[in-house]
């Protein structure tokens, strides 16, 4: 009973198990977003700069610490004092003529000198320090080192929204090439379907002495080659398929069948707003200008290198002993202090040629870059327009040759053309449907890449 009660279970959870995924393109992208590592990885860069950008702001508050010793000494220094000797004695009384008349009372007198030690400290030191320290002025070095920081975030921020663009325009593009290449197999069914009944009709005709052998086999040739066709275009329907899960990080084994069509959208752009949108809202722009301007700052930090910085330091003591008395008691210090870069070797001014250089490098990498783009832009707009063209021509060519493919299976009825003739036809028919397909999902690509190029996100 039990045996049976787990083989009911096992098989009530294989359906589940084996559920096909259905995909429309926008549920792809939102896969790969979820699941590819480099966006994973761009997001923990972005945390780790917003980390050390609040580190920065921290370096200009002020620092407080606290810290706790023992010391024992083995040997405890003294001072030695020299101290008089004092007595009581009595003083004689005498009259104006000399004569003693009694004694006065007791007072004190210098009898000697004596030594004594006093002990500088103890032997047992004991110190509980708390302690404030303010930076007061390093003429902009903080706070500029505080806005490179931030401005790193912000460089790791726009990685995170490059890294999001790149893979949603790789998950568009896989997409559509699973669905191209599904497209293609069906397309390929339906042909080789077409194809069957004119071989039907060629063995009926030839069976009736109307066809001759010849062309019997040609038409079986023409099916046995649409066959080998169709089996490779279906391998490589599996393939994109197979691209698609690793794409947007689906299980291998895992069933997907995909929502959609290949469908034209027009959606028109001027090339002068693609490449205006371009450079107001590509990441790579905003990553480069934000790298000029830490440069920029980097170049006034290792302007002030030279220049003293001045601070500002508080410590309050609990400790025993406190000075020469024994026991527990506090005391507190303040300082202020200026420290300056008396001879560094030439260094400070090396740094500021790097800093320097760093700028320009920073400003000519910006301007290639906007160079680069542009013509990035320019060429994902023409081929855009290219394949739009491309749809119209290839859809008037598509109705054309199915209209000679249904006079051809008329005319090969009635014995006017000869059976070459109407697989050439046939052949057309499919030729002009695979590049109208073809040509759908170029464009769907190459829309995709030009949103992106313009630093779209959408889809």
């Amino acid at each position: 009973m039990r045996t049976t009660l787990l083989i009911v279970f096992c098989a009530l959870l294989a359906p589940a198990a084996a559920d096909t995924l259905v995909l429309n393109a926008e549920q792809a992208v939102e896969l790969a977003l979820a699941n590819n590592h480099a966006i994973h990885q761009a997001r923990a860069r972005v945390e780790e700069a917003v980390a050390g950008r609040s580190a920065s702001f921290g370096a200009m508050l002020p620092q407080l610490s606290a810290s706790a010793s023992y010391t024992r000494l083995g040997t405890v220094n003294d001072f030695q004092m020299v101290t008089p000797v004092y007595g009581q004695f009595p003083l004689r009384v005498y009259d104006p003529q000399g004569n003693l008349i009694g004694f006065t009372d007791s007072v004190a007198m210098v009898i000697g000198i004596d030594t004594m030690e006093l002990a500088l400290g103890g032997a047992n030191n004991y110190l509980l320090r708390g302690t404030a320290q303010q930076t007061l002025f390093t003429w902009g070095k903080l706070i500029n080192a505080w806005r490179i920081a931030g401005l790193g975030a912000e460089v790791e921020e726009q990685g995170l929204r490059l890294a999001r663009q790149q893979v949603r325009s790789r998950a568009v593009e896989a997409f559509y090439g699973a669905m191209l290449a599904r497209e293609m197999v069906a397309l390929m069914r339906e042909s080789q379907r077409q194809l069957e009944r004119h071989v039907g009709q060629v063995r009926s005709l030839y069976e009736s002495g109307f066809a001759t052998g010849l062309d019997l086999r040609r038409a079986r040739v023409g099916l046995s080659n649409l066959a080998s066709e169709l089996a490779r275009v279906e391998s490589g329907a599996e393939l994109a398929l197979a691209a698609l899960r690793n794409t947007c990080g689906i299980e291998p084994d895992r069933p997907v069948a995909l929502d959609g069509d290949v469908k034209y959208e027009a959606e028109p752009t001027a090339l002068d707003d693609a490449i205006a949108a371009a450079l107001a809202e590509r990441p790579e722009l905003e990553q480069l200008r934000r790298a000029a301007r830490m440069a920029d700052y980097g170049v006034r930090i290792a302007r002030t290198a030279n220049l003293p910085t001045l601070f500002a330091q508080f410590n309050y003591d609990y400790k025993n002993p406190v000075g020469f008395n024994p026991g527990w008691g506090s005391d507190w210090n303040v300082t202020a202090g200026a420290s300056v870069p008396l001879f560094t070797g030439g260094a400070n001014h090396s740094r500021l040629r790097q800093a320097r250089a760093r700028e320009r490098q920073a400003r000519i990498a910006l301007a290639m870059t906007e160079e680069a783009l542009t013509l990035e832009v320019r060429a994902l707009h023409s081929t855009l327009e290219q394949e739009r063209r491309n749809i119209e021509l290839q859809s008037e060519n598509v109705e054309l040759a199915r209209e000679a493919l249904e006079l051809a299976e008329t005319a090969y009825e009635n014995g006017m053309i000869t059976n070459t003739e109407y697989l050439d036809t046939q052949l057309a028919l499919t030729r002009s449907r695979v590049s109208h397909l073809g040509s759908l999902a170029n464009h769907r690509i190459a829309r995709a890449g030009l949103r992106r190029a313009m630093g779209i996100e959408e889809n």
